[in-house]
C-alpha cells in the first residue's frame, strides 16, 4: 500500500500543472490563449439545455470557453497544450458528498488491516488476516482490522470479548465492521482503552452488555468506536499526514476532485487537512462536518463564519448528528420489524425488532435547533422510516432556513410521502445506492422481505417529490466509485443474484449523473462554482472511457476514468495532452 502510495503521488506530482498556496488555487495562464483544449471527444456539459459539447477550453484554472471545436479553438495561443480525447467523454469530476477520507486513511492504510468484503471474500479469510497479524505483532502492541461483514462474509459471525481472548490472548485487538457502527473488541483492548463494565454509555454511542452485565466485547456508534480506538491514536496521528494523501489519491482516482469528511472533529484533524490544503499537490477540495456533539451545540464560539469559495481547498461548513444506526447492525429505527430468521437470530435480534435511535427525539430537537441557531446546515445520518420521522420533525421545529439546505443521510427506508415532506421543508437527501448493489439479495431475503427490501432507496421517488438528490459512497464502506452509483441508480441489479430491485425506482442516466455532479455540488453550496462545465467555473474534470449517456445501461459500470482534474491540475491518470 505504501508503494502504491509513493508510485501514485510521484505520478501526481509530474501532472500538476498549477500550486496552490493556503488552499489557493494559483493556476495561471502561461501566455496569451488558452492553458488547455479538450477536444475530439463528447463534452458532457450537465447543464439543462446543452448537453454536450464539443471541446472546452481552460484558462487560469476555470473554464474559459465551451462549445464548437472552431469556437474553442480560437482561444489557442502558442503555449496551449490541446488534449485530444480520442472519443474519450470529458465530464465535470465527481463530488462525494458525504465521505470520510480521514476514516479511509487511518483504517484502510498501514498500521491497520483491511478485511473488508471486497478485499477478503470469506470468513476465513478474516481469520486468516487476523492471525497472520497475531503472529507478526510483538506481545503487547494494538492490532486494528477494519471492515468485517457477516452479511457477505458467509460464515462469519458478530466477534465476542471471549473468542478475541483466545485469538490474540497477547495483544489489544480491535475488529470495526463494514458499517462503521460498531466494533468489537479483546479484554485487552477494553482495558488500553480503560473501558470497564461500569463505565457510562458515551452519548448517543453505547458499550454492549450481556445478561450478566459483563461487556460482550462489542461497542456501537461512533462515540464508543472512538474510544476503543483511543489507544490506536498515536500511532494513526503518526502516520496521518501520508495516510490522508493516501486517501485523496483513491477518490482522484475515482474521478472525484470534491469530497466532504462527514466525521471530523477539529481538535485532532484540523491541522492535518489544512496542511494537505496547503500543499501544491493536493488531489482533493474538502468540505468538512464536524461530529455534532452536546458541547458543541453549547459552545458559544461554534458559529459559522464566512463561507469558503471553491478555490479554498478545506473548510469546515456543517454539523454532524447520528439519528440512527446501520441496517446491518439492526439498529436502525424503523414502522416495519425485521424479518425473523437465522440471520437475524445471528444478529442478535428478536421477534418484531424494530431497531433504536442513537438519541431521543427531544435530544435529535435539541442539537438539530442549536446547530441551526449556530448557522451550520445540519447533516443527519438516518436510515430506517421512523427515523426519518423524527429528523423531519426536528428540522420543522428548529425552523431550519432552507437557505441552509439541511441534509438526511443514507436514508434507505424513506417513504415517498417522507420525500414529499422533505421537498417542503426544503431539507436535501444524499442516498447510499451503492446498498442496492450489495446488499440488495441481504435486504430483501434476510433483513426486511421485498416490500421494504426491494424499495430501498427510493430514488425516483425523491426526484418525483422534487428533490436535487445526491449519491455516496460513505468512505471506507463501498470502495469510491461515482461511476458504480450512476449504474446502480439507472439499474437496480443486485449484485449476487442479478435481479432487479423495484424496477420503477429506476432514473435516467442524465438524472444520475447530475446527482454526482451539480446536484452534489448544490448540496456543498458550490454550484456556482464547481459540478457542471460551464465559463466561469472551475475546471473541474474527469475524462472517461467512454460517454456514460450513450453507453448501453447494462455497460456503465464498465466506464473507466482515465484522468481526474482540480482547478485545471492533473491529480490522476496519465498526462494527457
Amino acid at each position: 500500500m505504501t508503494t502504491s502510495r509513493r508510485r501514485f503521488m510521484a505520478g501526481m506530482a509530474a501532472a500538476a500543472a498549477g500550486t496552490a498556496v493556503g488552499g489557493l488555487a494559483a493556476c495561471g495562464s502561461r501566455g496569451p490563449g488558452a492553458d488547455t483544449i479538450f477536444m475530439g471527444g463528447p463534452v458532457v456539459t450537465v447543464v439543462p439545455g446543452a448537453a454536450e459539447a464539443e471541446a472546452l477550453a481552460v484558462t487560469g484554472g476555470r473554464i474559459s470557453k465551451v462549445g464548437t471545436a472552431e469556437e474553442v479553438l480560437r482561444l489557442r495561443g502558442s503555449e496551449t497544450t490541446v488534449v485530444d480525447l480520442h472519443g474519450r467523454a470529458l465530464l465535470p469530476a465527481f463530488v462525494e458528498p458525504h465521505g470520510h477520507p480521514f476514516e479511509m486513511g487511518t483504517t484502510l492504510a498501514p498500521p491497520a488491516i483491511d478485511v473488508r468484503p471486497f478485499t477478503v471474500s470469506t470468513a476465513g479469510g478474516v481469520f486468516t488476516k487476523l492471525a497472520e497479524a497475531v503472529a507478526d505483532t510483538p506481545k503487547g502492541q494494538p492490532i486494528l482490522l477494519n471492515g468485517v461483514d457477516p452479511l457477505l462474509q458467509t460464515g462469519l459471525q458478530p466477534f465476542s470479548r471471549t473468542e478475541l481472548d483466545r485469538l490474540a490472548p497477547h495483544n489489544p485487538v480491535v475488529i470495526i465492521s463494514n458499517s462503521g457502527h460498531a466494533a468489537y473488541g479483546n479484554t485487552a483492548a477494553f482495558t488500553a482503552a480503560g473501558i470497564t463494565k461500569t463505565t457510562p454509555n458515551p452519548s448517543g454511542a453505547q458499550y454492549v452488555h450481556g445478561p450478566d452485565g459483563q461487556l460482550t466485547g462489542e461497542v456501537r456508534e461512533a462515540a464508543a468506536l472512538m474510544a476503543l480506538t483511543a489507544p490506536f491514536s498515536g500511532a494513526i496521528m503518526a502516520n496521518a499526514g501520508d495516510n490522508l494523501r493516501w486517501a485523496y489519491s483513491q477518490l482522484a482516482r475515482a474521478g472525484i476532485a470534491t469530497a466532504t469528511e462527514h466525521s471530523y472533529d477539529a481538535r485532532t484533524q484540523s491541522e492535518v487537512f489544512s496542511k494537505l490544503a496547503a500543499q501544491s499537490d493536493c488531489a482533493l477540495r474538502v468540505r468538512a462536518y464536524e461530529i455534532g456533539t452536546p458541547e458543541l451545540a453549547e459552545d458559544p464560539d461554534n458559529v459559522r463564519g464566512r463561507r469558503a469559495g471553491a478555490d479554498v481547498l478545506f473548510d469546515k461548513i456543517g454539523m454532524k448528528i447520528w439519528a440512527d444506526g446501520s441496517p446491518w447492525q439492526g439498529n436502525i429505527f424503523t414502522t416495519f420489524p425485521y424479518l425473523t430468521n437465522a440471520t437475524t437470530a445471528a444478529m442478535g435480534l428478536g421477534p418484531n425488532h424494530r431497531g433504536t435511535m442513537n438519541f431521543t427525539p427531544e435530544q435529535i430537537q435539541e442539537l438539530t435547533a442549536a446547530f441551526v441557531d449556530q448557522h451550520w446546515q445540519v447533516s443527519c445520518h438516518v436510515h430506517g422510516d421512523a427515523a426519518i420521522d423524527v429528523v423531519l420533525d426536528a428540522f420543522e421545529r428548529a425552523k431550519t432556513p432552507p437557505a441552509l439546505r439541511p441534509r438526511m443521510e443514507h436514508v434507505g427506508a424513506m417513504r415517498p410521502d417522507q420525500f414529499a415532506r422533505a421537498a417542503q421543508l426544503g431539507v436535501t437527501p444524499s442516498l447510499f445506492i451503492e446498498h442496492i448493489y450489495f446488499w440488495g439479495d441481504v435486504l430483501v431475503d434476510k433483513l426486511f422481505g421485498p416490500e421494504h427490501g426491494s424499495h430501498w432507496m427510493s430514488a425516483s421517488s425523491a426526484l418525483d417529490a422534487g428533490l436535487r438528490l445526491s449519491f455516496h459512497n460513505d468512505g471506507t464502506v463501498t470502495p469510491p466509485n461515482p461511476i458504480g452509483n450512476i449504474a446502480t441508480a439507472v439499474n437496480r441489479i443486485a449484485k449476487g443474484s442479478g435481479r432487479v430491485l423495484a424496477p420503477e425506482q429506476r432514473i435516467g442516466v442524465d438524472a444520475a449523473i447530475r446527482a454526482q455532479t451539480l446536484n452534489a455540488a448544490w448540496q456543498l453550496r458550490l454550484d456556482t462554482e464547481i459540478g457542471s462545465l460551464e465559463a466561469g467555473k472551475y475546471a473541474d474534470l474527469v475524462v472517461l472511457s467512454q460517454n456514460p449517456r450513450r453507453v448501453p445501461p447494462a455497460e456503465l459500470r464498465d466506464v473507466a476514468v482515465e484522468a481526474t482534474y482540480l482547478m485545471g491540475r492533473q491529480t490522476y491518470g496519465k498526462v494527457l495532452g
